[in-house]
């Protein structure tokens, strides 16, 4: 019973919170120390042509259009993206390059910004489910301590042990795995970043300090 109570208590005390202290939110279901951050501004990273004036859309640009996607997985390391941009910004003629690698970049802004938004549903979702389960663990300890009390209630007593055996090692497992998941909306932002900044170099528009 000890055990039970010390286990339930350490893992289920802060319900799905990781094991390092993190400042009050607002959103119990936000299960990440970084603070919850919707959007991705691409005026907080671009510093080029105002994208408002361009022409066109980044989606009807055949060079553009495929580029798009392949630099923004993580599947393609930064390192070859960026120089996926040198060989574009040297194909496109002088007097097209700044309007169409500024379409690159709301092209990236526009899919990054969407598979980041997409990553913290998850985040939610993974948060909503550890509350979940840390609910259903204290619950099935509370049940349990009362079979234990009951003359007749040792078969069923064994059998949520059991249960609460595999509720607490999947409570544990989601726990030492949340700092990753937590990290991929950062990756995300730090990509756009890298393949922004980039750009901006190779237009000459990168403002200094």
């Amino acid at each position: 019973m000890v055990r039970w109570t010390l286990a339930i208590t350490l893992l289920v005390g802060g319900l799905a919170a990781p094991a390092t202290a993190q400042p009050a939110k607002s959103d119990p279901d936000w299960p990440c120390t970084q603070l919850y951050n919707p959007d991705l501004v691409l005026a907080h990273v671009w510093n080029g042509p105002e994208p408002s004036k361009l022409g066109g859309h980044w989606a009807a640009d055949p060079a553009i259009a495929p580029l798009v996607p392949k630099l923004a997985s993580t599947a393609l390391p930064v390192d070859k993206a960026l120089a996926e941009i040198d060989a574009l910004a040297a194909a496109l003629p002088a007097a097209e390059r700044e309007r169409r690698l500024t379409l690159l970049v709301l092209g990236l802004h526009e899919t990054l910004d969407a598979e980041r938004k997409k990553t913290i549903e998850g985040l939610y979702k993974f948060g909503r489910n550890q509350r979940t389960l840390a609910r259903q663990i204290r619950e099935r300890n509370d049940r349990l301590l009362q079979l234990r009390a009951s003359a007749d209630g040792a078969a069923e007593a064994k059998e949520l042990e059991e249960t609460l055996e595999w509720d607490l090692k999947i409570f544990q497992d989601r726990r030492s795995s949340v700092n990753i998941v937590c990290a991929q909306p950062d990756i995300i932002e730090k990509r756009l970043f890298a393949l922004v900044k980039h750009v901006e170099a190779a237009l000459g528009t990168a403002k200094g300090g």
